[in-house]
């Protein structure tokens, strides 16, 4: 698959490239699954416990379980 970028001028349809062109090679075999990939952002990375935690803490509150 090829995927390239343009923006097109509203009044005169001009096309300017904004990205390359730029070749995928598509898998051998796709994934089975819809889920999503993990999050890489710096705010998520190593965080995966602390989240853990916040998200059982919120489920305590939301039953009154304190």
């Amino acid at each position: 698959m090829t995927i390239a970028v343009y923006h097109v001028n509203p009044e005169t349809g001009a096309r300017t490239q904004v990205r390359e062109k730029c070749t995928v090679k598509p898998l051998e075999v796709p994934e089975m699954t819809s889920a999503l990939p993990p999050c890489s952002c710096p705010r998520c990375v190593g965080d995966t416990v602390q989240l853990y935690a916040k998200v059982r803490e919120a489920n305590r509150r939301s039953r009154r379980e304190l």
